[in-house]
């Protein structure tokens, strides 16, 4: 007599289960927002309105690369692109009508802003680009590696800055301080560790109880991805259970060793916990404050891979970012016995950085704020970021997207440093501006 089997759906019912609970949970989310955040924007959609998203997509790309960076054009326009993505699918920028009204077209794809772009550069054609991008992150981690033992290094490759950012050339860095910087960053959106620092940091600087959002970085069979209508996967969070579902049906890839690239596969993020995340602005500071300017570098180019690593070609399992820090770590574990950087120090980095850590910080510059001479300033935002560590005048900007006044963030970074036990200087301000004025 067969005997009957208990516990076990079938795939396709477990599916349905799946972007039932999905589509519930967010439902639930948008009806319980208090503030009516839904007005002031209008969806649009790529194809049915492509003659305004090509327009505006090729006002805002011109816009940004006529921004004052400490970057080359060449390298601006490979790294633009994504920003353009970004600012399209949140109406930012140029994205607004004659009113004001935020214009948003969440289909927006990198691919699609890359087939606008190239109409006027055909360098500018996605898997070019993409190229590109995947070839400076691979040559910057095979020098890297290759010169870890060194006792310093100047941060040029072929005759050029680093990820053609200028003023990391200026002068050498101390080797260690910089691969610790850059281990620090590597690690500090990884899930797992976001999680133990809920464990090791009960609580914020206020005495409440400290908790952090995130998620993983996984790579997805496009065409099931597609296929299963998931959606924005960072909007709800997904259960262990939830992602073994995926996996199992072939939407997630499983062989971490395997090679995936880019169109069959692609990286999408499944959100783990609600919440703010890191403040990466806060991140570059405590690794100065901490381990100084080489350090506070390291970190700052790692948050550059992980930037660049979102659109490539060729995928690595877990981020390029997370793949080269662990790499570094191997090494030293090899030559002196024990990692570079230990488990605690990268809880502590994400315990002083969470965005709702006390003072709360609405701000996370990307990588393309931290090199841009903002309005009111001679001097690209890290380099800001590093005079309020030497105690020296800051140039009062607004920072990031958000438009945090600069008289709202040095103060909050200086009262988590001095909470911490890293005090600085309490901040002052350069009243005169800047030649970017």
């Amino acid at each position: 007599m067969r005997r009957k089997r208990f516990g076990k759906r079938r795939p396709a019912r477990r599916v349905d289960d799946l972007l039932n609970q999905v589509s519930k949970r967010r439902d639930v989310r948008k009806d319980q927002r208090p503030d009516k955040s839904w007005l002031g924007y209008k969806t649009l959609d790529v194809r049915r309105d492509a003659e305004l998203f090509d327009g505006l997509v090729t006002l805002d790309f011109d816009f940004l690369m006529g921004q004052n960076f400490a970057a080359p054009p060449r390298i601006l326009a490979d790294l633009l692109a994504q920003s353009v993505q970004g600012r399209a699918q949140n109406g930012h920028g140029w994205f607004t009508d004659e009113f004001g009204t935020s214009l948003r077209f969440p289909d927006a794809t990198f691919d699609r802003i890359c087939s606008v772009l190239e109409r006027s550069d055909p360098n500018l054609k996605a898997n070019l680009v993409r190229k590109r991008r995947g070839d400076m992150l691979q040559r910057f981690g095979q020098w890297l590696l290759e010169r870890s033992e060194q006792p310093d290094l100047q941060l040029v490759i072929d005759g050029a800055p680093v990820f053609g950012v200028d003023f990391v050339a200026d002068t050498p860095v101390d080797t260690r301080a910089f691969l610790t910087g850059l281990v620090l960053a590597g690690f500090m959106d990884d899930w797992s560790y976001r999680e133990t620092a809920m464990y090791q940091f009960k609580q914020d600087f206020a005495g409440r109880p400290f908790l952090i959002g995130g998620g993983e970085i996984l790579i997805v069979d496009r065409a099931n991805f597609q296929m299963c209508g998931l959606g924005d996967t960072g909007a709800t969070v997904f259960l262990d259970d939830e992602l073994r579902t995926l996996r199992d049906i072939g939407v997630i890839c499983r062989d971490r060793h395997a090679a995936y690239a880019y169109p069959l596969h692609d990286q999408a993020f499944f959100r783990r916990r609600m919440g703010a995340g890191v403040c990466d602005d806060l991140a570059l500071i405590w690794v100065g404050a901490k381990y100084g300017y080489s350090a506070m570098l390291g970190a700052f180019l790692m948050d550059a891979i992980d930037t660049y690593d979102k659109y490539l070609l060729d995928m690595t399992w877990g981020g390029y970012d997370t793949a080269l820090a662990g790499q570094v770590q191997k090494q030293f574990s090899r030559r002196e016995g024990q990692p570079l950087v230990c488990d605690s120090e990268i809880c502590e980095l994400i315990h002083f950085a969470a965005k709702q850590n006390d003072p709360p910080v609405n701000l996370s510059s990307s990588h393309r704020r931290f090199i841009q001479v903002e309005k009111g300033s001679a001097v690209p935002t890290l380099i800001n970021h590093w005079r309020f560590l030497q105690g020296e005048p800051v140039y009062d900007i607004k920072l990031g997207y958000s438009q945090l006044p600069a008289r709202e963030f040095y103060p909050a970074a200086w009262r988590r440093l001095k909470t911490a036990g890293y005090p600085v200087a309490e901040p002052t301000y350069i009243k005169k501006p800047g030649p970017n004025k």
